[in-house]
């Protein structure tokens, strides 16, 4: 009888030290992430006050903008510019360096953008493996976009480019393109400021399918033996030395059959530098109504972490969300499209997948969902940072 009355009691003692022991587990292993992450989460404050590891976290006022369109695109747009720029010498005015001089006219169905990137801090150089456009698209053009934090008033330079493994070709990178060169550094070095540049990629450089493996090199960097940018274990980081090359990105404009002709593109300026939320009404003219719309997000300074080369997540703070809907008072559209809590894709914008695994720092994000902005003038893009100091360059959004 004592024993079956003292069962219960005996359980539960079971019970509340499984509960305790997990819960000194779950504190010890906390504790371990903090010191593997080089403060605790409660000092966290000091991590980036003026540089280093490009976080931020003191108090960041929201950061808003509100831009035109800097390029508009549809079939009838792009036979309007090529016909122009085939019976003169002189190119068409726009503050897109892009040129359809070369397109056989008339244009193949409808038009459509294929975008992808690649990390180049500490190299100068990489990459981008372009992929996604449908056999038998028309290439029609294409922009290489890249991004530094650099010293003083920059001019235009030279970088090569072309199809890996072929002979690469000199494209000019203007910094003048962009509306609001420069931009903030990212929380790296002071003496610092963020550039992007915009250069016209030459029609023979671009492969016959337009999918292709595309080498970039020749970026400013003061270091090029391909560290991290962080320390790793007991080996300490390359240090913040000026000019410190981000990435670059690749955007191939295309027409297809498949695609409606009334299909469009707008294309949007930055660079822009946030570490809290940040938004962006970009003004595009009506919106057509067809069912899908597709945005891609170019950007800078986007990581995980910053100990064992930036490997590790710190979700406290990299817990990135991007948002995209109507302008306020134009419509009730908004959508969440990456970040955890509801975003279609639950990973981050801001992650330097670019680079992954190594090096990190750039990011070329595109998602497609369906049309609610059909009709209105324009959309909004609005980034919540909780830290991380991040630069987004181009936005792009299609509608097809």
């Amino acid at each position: 009888m004592r024993i079956n009355k003292l069962t219960p009691i005996i359980a539960s003692l079971v019970v509340l030290a499984v509960i305790t022991a997990i819960l000194v587990r779950y504190r010890s292993v906390e504790a371990q992430q903090d010191r593997a992450a080089g403060t605790p989460i409660s000092a966290k404050v000091a991590l980036q006050q003026t540089e280093g590891d490009g976080f931020n976290l003191s108090p960041a006022a929201e950061t808003k903008s509100e831009t035109n369109a800097d390029l508009t695109l549809d079939a009838d747009e792009v036979e309007r510019r090529a016909r122009a720029e085939q019976t003169t010498t002189a190119a068409v005015a726009s503050p897109i360096p892009i040129s359809f001089k070369e397109v056989v006219l008339p244009v193949q169905g409808g038009i459509d953008y294929a975008v992808a990137g690649v990390a180049t801090r500490n190299s100068g150089e990489g990459v981008i493996r372009l992929r996604g456009v449908p056999p038998g698209s028309q290439f029609l053009g294409a922009l290489l976009v890249w991004g530094e934090i650099s010293a003083g008033g920059l001019a235009a330079y030279n970088v090569g480019f072309g199809q890996d493994c072929a002979v690469l070709a000199n494209v000019v990178g203007s910094p003048a393109s962009f509306p609001t060169n420069p931009a903030p550094q990212p929380c790296w070095n002071p003496a610092g400021q963020f550039w992007a540049y915009l250069a016209p990629v030459p029609p023979a450089q671009i492969a016959p399918g337009i999918n292709g493996d595309y080498r970039i090199k020749g970026l400013r960097t003061a270091i090029r033996n391909g560290r991290c940018p962080w320390g790793d274990g007991a080996c300490p980081g390359p240090g913040n030395a000026l000019p410190l090359s981000e990435g670059a990105s690749l955007i191939v404009f295309y027409a297809n059959q498949c695609i409606a002709r009334n299909a469009r593109i707008f294309l949007n300026l930055g660079p822009q530098t946030f570490f809290g939320l940040n938004t962006n009404n970009h003004i595009t003219g009506p919106i057509p109504g067809l069912t899908t719309l597709k945005h891609s997000r170019i950007g800078a300074d986007g990581q995980v972490g910053v100990s064992n080369c930036g490997l590790r997540s710190i979700p406290q703070i990299s817990d990135e969300r991007t948002f995209i809907g109507s302008i306020p008072g134009f419509g009730n559209c908004r959508i969440q499209i990456k970040g955890d809590v509801g975003g279609l894709n639950r990973d981050s914008d801001w992650n330097g997948y670019d680079g992954e695994p190594l090096n990190k720092l750039w990011d070329t994000h595109t998602d497609v969902f369906s049309n609610c902005l059909a009709g209105q003038l324009g959309y909004q893009v609005q980034y919540q940072a909780q830290g991380d100091c991040i630069v987004w360059v181009v936005h792009i959004l299609g509608v097809k």
